[in-house]
């Protein structure tokens, strides 16, 4: 086990300190923090803060007990009377103004004077503040109840399948949990084939069996090549957490930032033995292979299905217990990726979990087997292929070694 972890912490230090390691872990939340800028700035060249003016001939906004709109990202500006309000307009003061008519309460009547359309922004702010002061006579408990609205609940005909109107998280965080997964195995496989596929070319693996069996040293590669996907994943996520905490100082974040932690409990579930069982047949393939890209295009194989749940997403989405669904479900290279859009659209029967888990599992141990005895074999053709039939002990003849 010592030895074990010799290997792992020399894998993960001997990546992890790279400058590639970290050109590639800073160069993705750039990327987005750059791309969230320029939207930014575009946003902002269109939006409009000057303020909105009001006239109210009705009373209710400037009568006693007028309740005032203090959150607000444009500003309201109160006129006793018309004329102030366009002087203040033609001098650009504001962008806008209302009038609100003496009989306002019975007709509704109101007239916007702008020397162009104000923003959407503007004219909610100013529709809030009349509904808060519509609303202050009654209760407080009427008035939260008035404002929520109510929650449309949309379910399937069996019950199996529900969704609440205007949690759009809900609807993406089965996608994006998925694509996770996908960037975990594309960031680990680079650096697992390069690995095993350069110790082999430059004969390093044939002084390390020299003081460790391939078992070991094959899992301990696995192990360490693991932890530096993960550490790049978590420092992502790290970074969202960061993005958020310091968002929330600024803006009032919806509650739906906090995630359902059995949801995540599961996917983390389903995705650690995939995750094995795909860093084992990369491992199989780089030590079989003497070139990275060709074994990248061999692993590109077993990578490719991964995206067929994303194929099949509205299916998914309509019918999460159909029969689609299911066989996705349990063939290994599909199962993780389909579980977690079904999850989150459908309760999953428990006998599918089971089974599905169960198959992941035991192909995670074959691919174990098979990359150890690639392994192997590897360390005796330096600079040569191996040939198929060798994992399976046959001879040039077709028989059956022994």
């Amino acid at each position: 086990m010592n030895t074990i972890w010799q290997v792992m912490t020399f894998e993960y230090a001997r990546h992890v300190f790279r400058k590639r390691f970290l050109l590639a872990l800073l160069s993705l939340p750039a990327f987005i923090l750059v791309m969230a800028f320029v939207v930014f700035l575009l946003i902002r060249s269109e939006f409009n803060t000057a303020p909105v003016g009001y006239v109210d001939h009705s009373g209710l906004l400037s009568g006693p007990g007028a309740v005032e709109n203090e959150n607000s990202w444009v500003g309201l500006r109160r006129f006793t009377a018309e004329e102030e309000a366009e002087a203040a307009l033609n001098l650009e003061e504001i962008q806008a103004y209302y009038v609100l008519s003496p009989d306002f309460l019975e007709t509704r009547q109101t007239k916007l004077v702008a020397l162009e359309e104000p923003s959407g922004v503007a004219t909610s702010q100013f529709t809030q503040l009349v509904r808060a002061n519509l609303l202050a006579q009654f209760p407080p408990e009427i008035i939260r109840r008035l404002s929520q609205g109510n929650q449309l609940v949309v379910q399937s005909l069996d019950g199996s399948r529900q969704f609440v109107q205007g949690d759009w998280l809900g609807f993406v965080l089965p996608f994006m949990v998925g694509f996770i997964f996908l960037v975990a195995v594309f960031a680990t496989s680079g650096y697992l084939l390069q690995a095993v596929v350069e110790e082999k070319e430059n004969r390093t693996m044939e002084l390390l069996v020299t003081a460790i069996s391939p078992n070991k040293l094959m899992a301990g590669k696995i192990i360490g090549i693991i932890a530096v996907g993960w550490t790049q994943l978590l420092a992502w996520f790290g970074m969202v957490v960061l993005l958020v905490l310091v968002g929330s100082q600024f803006f009032d974040l919806p509650e739906w930032i906090l995630f359902s932690t059995n949801y995540l409990v599961l996917a983390l579930v389903l995705f650690v033995p995939a995750f094995i069982m795909l860093a084992a047949l990369m491992v199989a393939v780089g030590a079989t292979l003497t070139d990275v890209q060709e074994a990248q295009q061999v692993t590109s194989l077993f990578t490719l299905p991964l995206f067929i749940p994303f194929w099949f997403a509205l299916t998914l989405i309509n019918y999460p217990n159909g029969p689609v669904a299911v066989g996705l479900s349990l063939f290994p290279f599909t199962a993780p990726i389909t579980l977690a859009i079904r999850a989150g659209f459908a309760q999953v029967p428990t006998w599918q979990l089971l089974l599905s888990l169960s198959l992941l599992i035991l192909f995670a141990l074959a691919a174990l087997w098979f990359a150890g005895r690639a392994f192997r074999l590897g360390l005796l053709r330096y600079g040569q292929r191996v040939p198929w039939r060798d994992f399976l002990g046959i001879n040039a003849k077709g028989e059956s070694g022994r």
